[in-house]
């Protein structure tokens, strides 16, 4: 009778172990979605945050995401130490150069403790090739702001109109961006 009870008992706790693990399999989707890690795009219209900083590889140049409307701005949450981060700079860095002139912007926000002459350095000597696109130094404020930024790479595609369209946990796939970017100027071009 004892074992017969210890059998059953093992086949209980088996069966809650599978209803368990199916829950999850289930479930996971949805979850990861609902913070974040997964590119989605805003259900209704929402405004980025502004903030204003200093730019830390432009001296004297302040970075205020007003002053970029009416151009497509990704604003890019890393840090130097960060190897996704690292990963993504060549290919922003490229995509910036070809499409600035059509209204392309990067802001890059570090999260960096180490400081702005720390950034500056990196971005200086950065073995993936020197950074353009304009860095500054996130705060606080503007973590808090942008949903509180507690992993990165994290970055916000936002349109013409200063309004958050797309946000990227993680490091942004390759052909993304020329993606994102075509959608909008065949918008412009329909629009006009």
């Amino acid at each position: 009778m004892k074992r017969r009870n210890i059998q059953i008992f093992k086949a209980l706790i088996f069966i809650a172990v599978i209803v368990c693990i199916s829950i999850l399999i289930i479930k996971t989707p949805e979850l990861l979605k609902k913070k974040g890690y997964a590119v989605k795009k805003s259900g209704s219209k929402v405004l980025a945050p502004l903030f204003s900083v200093s730019s830390v590889n432009y001296k004297g140049k302040i970075l205020s995401l007003k002053k970029y409307r009416g151009k497509i701005v990704l604003v890019n949450f890393w840090a130097t130490w960060c190897p996704p981060c690292r990963d993504e700079i060549p290919r922003l860095e490229k995509f910036y150069k070809l499409h600035k002139k059509e209204g392309f912007a990067i802001i890059g926000l570090s999260v960096n403790n180490q400081g702005e002459n720390y950034v500056l350095h990196f971005i200086k000597t950065f073995k993936g090739g020197i950074i353009t696109y304009p860095v500054g130094m996130a705060d606080y404020s503007i973590e808090k702001a942008y949903g509180n930024i507690y992993e990165i790479p994290q970055s916000f595609l936002i349109d013409r109109n200063g309004y958050v369209v797309k946000h990227i946990t993680g490091e942004i796939p390759r052909g993304y961006l020329t993606y994102e970017f075509n959608k909008f100027n065949k918008q412009n071009v329909s629009k006009k």
